[in-house]
């Protein structure tokens, strides 16, 4: 973890998100997974902090028998920040806010899954304490919700963060992480 630098939030890249069959994987999960985890190498090449929040097993929502595993290619390397929660908001880790202190005036982006309920939470959070944490609009997964489809779900997360003027597009986030990307690094990214 680096002081000063933008900070790239994962949050529930878990395989209980994204297996067919559990309660709470979107159906668009092998999209978004995909998109997720071309953005955290994009992360690791421009020199950001990346931060994954995991679900433990017993949390709220993963009661006891939950998949628990991050997604192939969205795993914590060593020297990147792993917060196991229980709590719905990835600010149910105490740690959160200190890692994102840290990023000071850098701005944080988070991606993964749990739309709209760990998502939002974890914005309002963010906003509660006056993080400035972003929704990267295409990088977010949700399920079902009562009547809500994955989709609509997403949609809510994203009106939200809108509306609180907290949301990025893939675009805009890539231009970021281009303007702050080591020249080496760079000339790679352009091979």
């Amino acid at each position: 973890m680096l002081l000063d630098t933008p900070v790239l939030l994962c949050l529930d890249l878990q395989m209980e998100f994204v297996a067919p069959g559990r309660p709470f994987a979107d159906p668009d999960a092998e999209a978004i997974s995909g998109l997720c985890r071309d953005l955290i190498e994009d992360a690791r090449r421009a020199g950001w902090s990346v931060v994954h929040a995991q679900l433990h097993q017993g949390g709220p929502l993963i009661a006891g028998h939950g998949l628990t595993q991050p997604i192939k290619g969205c795993e914590p390397r060593p020297g990147e920040v792993l917060l196991r929660r229980a709590g719905v908001s990835a600010f149910a880790h105490p740690d959160l806010d200190g890692v994102l202190e840290s990023g000071m005036d850098s701005g944080a982006f988070v991606i993964g899954f749990s739309a709209p309920l760990s998502l939002t939470a974890t914005l309002f959070d963010a906003e509660d304490r006056g993080h400035r944490l972003s929704i990267v609009e295409e990088a977010i997964g949700g399920a079902d919700v009562s009547e809500w489809s994955a989709e609509e779900s997403r949609a809510l997360c994203v009106d939200t963060a809108r509306r609180l003027k907290r949301s990025v597009a893939v675009a805009a986030l890539r231009e970021r992480m281009r303007a702050t990307m080591p020249v080496a690094s760079a000339a790679i990214a352009n091979i």
